[in-house]
């Protein structure tokens, strides 16, 4: 980690002044669990991507004050914001396919989960921003984007897309402040592809961008949330793959699969990375396929790491 910030610490000053050049940190790199699938992509193939990592103890919040407002029917309240209840989507109980044949952390086994919901999108920079201004939440450790957006954080024109460089950390607290959790792992899987083992949440189809934002490690970026409709899953659940990547509440650990409980798994009891699912703006191949598991240190951040929230 150490090593990371020095490497980064150059470039971190030069994206504050309006460069939007490539870090040393790469959250869309692929882990090679398969061999070739239909979509043409080896799984050694590493996406180009390159990005800053930032690795900063986040500042505690100053203390959470939630707004007590009335929404109108059909709606609920998080942070003082009004959301449409069809935001959160309800996941019913059952068993469904986890991982993938011959993966290497990731091999197929059944998981049977209690019923839960989760957020329809992304968190976003609005809801994250309600959040800081109630003192529930720190604020991002940049306020740029990948492109060089800045700010990004705090600007009306990004309200709406996903909010990013938040430490899974920091992803925790804004659901914890809602009476929600950043979703286990098997449930992300779960509301990413349903019961019928499918490659992709919209189906086995190949990628195309009319079903997510993905591919564009040199100029890509956030899009607003809600962009792929096409792109949803069984549930309903929108960007589950590309955009960004999204925290998840487990440990990582490659061989956890192997002796995982059959019904509600939480992950290992500890660990040193939290795994991401469901790539970002930059990926292609392994990282966007609904059952690809990566790993990232709790206080790292990232232009392509975001997150969404589950609850009972």
């Amino acid at each position: 980690t150490g090593l990371v910030l020095m490497l980064a610490l150059p470039l971190i000053l030069a994206a504050q002044a309006g460069c939007s050049e490539k870090y040393d940190r790469c959250p869309d790199c692929e882990t090679g669990e398969d061999a070739p699938t239909d979509d043409g992509a080896a799984e050694t193939e590493e996406d180009p991507i390159e990005e800053e990592a930032r690795d900063v103890p986040a500042e505690e919040a100053p203390g959470c004050f939630l707004p007590d407002i009335d929404c109108e029917a059909g709606n609920h309240a998080e942070y003082g914001l009004c959301i449409p209840d069809a935001n959160v989507i309800a996941v019913p109980a059952g068993s469904f396919t986890m991982g993938t044949d011959g993966g290497e952390d990731n091999p197929t086994h059944q998981v049977t989960l209690s019923a839960f919901t989760i957020d329809r999108f992304e968190v976003t920079v609005a809801l994250y921003q309600s959040c800081v201004e109630a003192g529930c939440c720190t604020p991002p450790q940049y306020d740029g984007s990948y492109t060089g957006r800045q700010p990004y954080y705090g600007n009306d024109l990004f309200a709406d897309y996903p909010v990013i460089f938040v430490d899974w950390n920091q992803a925790q607290a804004y659901c914890e402040g809602i009476g929600k959790n950043l979703p286990t792992e098997a449930q992300w899987e779960k509301a990413a592809r349903g019961e019928d083992g499918r490659t992709y949440p919209w189906g086995n189809d190949l990628p195309a961008e009319a079903y997510l934002n993905y591919s564009s490690p040199i100029d890509g970026d956030t899009m607003e949330v809600g962009s792929h409709p096409a792109g949803a899953s069984p549930y309903g659940a929108e960007d589950m793959v590309g955009n960004v990547w999204e925290w998840t509440a487990d440990w990582y650990d490659p061989a956890y699969y192997a002796s995982s409980p059959a019904d509600d798994p939480t992950g290992p009891a500890i660990g040193v990375a939290r795994v991401a699912r469901g790539g970002g703006f930059a990926s292609l191949g392994t990282p966007i396929r609904t059952y690809s598991r990566d790993s990232y240190h709790p206080m790292e951040a990232f232009a392509t790491m975001g997150f969404r929230c589950a609850g009972e």
